[in-house]
Formats: structure tokens, C-alpha cells, sequence
């Protein structure tokens, strides 16, 4: 026969409730942004500078993301340059792709500040691996466009995510889609498409905030018991 629960387990259980309820209340209210950029990079990786040819975003808050509503963008950028076979196996992008559907820098860097503008997501990206914003800033001050977005950071998924794999004496090795698997996520779309990437980036990081918001919670719940 089970003992009833005391009090104090009662009390934690509801704090609990409570914790989760303040999660999802923070969430509803927050944007982020994951941002994901495709090259065109030859298979050994051995192309100096490789140029972004698409760039894809994901913009949404927890709410979004409970209830499949996640907002995704994509702009293609022509490199000026053929896609290599390798880069139009991997990700799909082709050489008709950039050539019939590229939008001018300009073009890209309005239509990015509006959708920033309208959400106000948090100011550092959230990113699968590091450097993307660096690199997307980087091009547009290149090419002499004022694009006053992302902080220095950006909050790095993939870290989290190897963390993990450490943390249970396991290799840390593995992109995007089987990282996903091991947090019971299924990988939604088409791997390497920069919209698709970062979509899922978004869902696993609201994933790993929400477990390790549990977890941290339990831990100083059962310390209390």
C-alpha cells in the first residue's frame, strides 16, 4: 500500500506546476530567431571564402512552437558562380534555383529588418554550430548595406547538444537530425535547406529549454525533501 504524499511533496509538486505554467508564460511572450546559411563549398571544403547562396530563418515563441506555427523564411543569393554537384546533392539548391529566384542584397536586407522589426526577437540568434550571424553581417557590410542586427553571441544549439553527449560518456559527433533523435524529435522538412534547418534549430532549442527547465526545478525540489 502506498503511502499518501506529505506536504512539502504536495507543495513541490505544485511549485512544479507553477514553474511550468511561468516557462510557458515567458515563452509565449519571447521571440527568438534561428538563422542557418548554406555555401557553395566544394566537398573537401577546400574553397576559399565560400559564398552564401541561401539563407533561411525560423522566428517564433514557445506558443509557436507547442502549436506548429513557426515562422520560416528563405532567400536564395547568386554567387555569380556555378553550384557545385556536391553542395546541389547535399542541400538541393541548383544552379536554376540561384539564377531564378536570388533577390539583390538590398532586397534581402529590407524584407530581413521588417520581419525583425515586427517581431523583435531576442537579439542574439539561435544557431545550429557558430558564426552564421558573423558571416551574414560580415557580407552585407561587404557589400555596403546598413544591417544593424544580432548581438556579438548567438546561443548555440549544437553545444548544448554535445554537452549531452559528454555528459553521458558518449562521442560527441552528429548533425542536426540525429540530435533531434536522440531528444525524440523528428527532423521536419529537408536536411541542409537553410528555412528547414533553422526551423528545426528553433524546435530543439525550445526542446532543451524546456527539459532543462524541469530538470534544474526537480533537482531543487527533491533537495527540499
Amino acid at each position: 500500500m502506498m503511502n499518501e504524499p506529505t506536504q512539502k511533496q504536495l507543495d513541490a509538486l505544485q511549485r512544479l506546476s507553477d514553474f511550468t505554467q511561468e516557462v510557458e508564460q515567458m515563452n509565449a511572450t519571447e521571440y527568438y530567431l534561428a538563422l542557418d546559411l548554406e555555401l557553395n563549398n566544394a566537398e573537401d571544403g577546400s574553397t576559399p571564402n565560400p559564398p552564401i547562396i541561401q539563407v533561411g530563418v525560423a522566428i517564433g515563441t514557445w506558443d509557436h512552437y507547442m502549436e506548429n506555427s513557426i515562422i520560416t523564411r528563405k532567400w536564395y543569393f547568386d554567387p555569380k558562380e556555378k553550384i557545385f554537384p556536391f553542395i546541389t546533392k547535399l542541400t538541393g539548391i541548383t544552379d536554376d534555383d540561384v539564377k531564378y529566384n536570388s533577390v539583390d542584397y538590398h532586397v534581402f536586407a529590407e524584407e530581413f529588418g521588417e520581419l525583425v522589426n515586427q517581431y523583435k526577437p531576442f537579439v542574439n540568434p539561435v544557431t545550429w554550430g557558430g558564426g552564421d550571424s558573423v558571416e551574414l553581417k560580415s557580407l552585407m557590410n561587404e557589400k555596403g548595406i546598413h544591417f544593424p542586427f544580432f548581438g556579438h553571441r548567438w546561443i548555440d544549439v549544437k553545444t548544448w547538444y554535445v554537452l549531452k553527449l559528454l555528459a553521458n560518456t558518449k562521442r560527441p559527433a552528429g548533425g542536426l537530425k540525429s540530435a533531434m533523435a536522440t531528444y525524440k524529435m523528428k527532423f521536419v522538412g529537408t536536411p541542409h535547406r537553410a528555412d528547414d534547418d533553422a526551423h528545426n534549430t528553433l524546435r530543439l532549442f525550445f526542446n532543451i529549454i524546456d527539459r532543462q527547465s524541469r530538470m534544474y526545478r526537480l533537482i531543487d525540489d527533491a533537495k527540499e525533501l
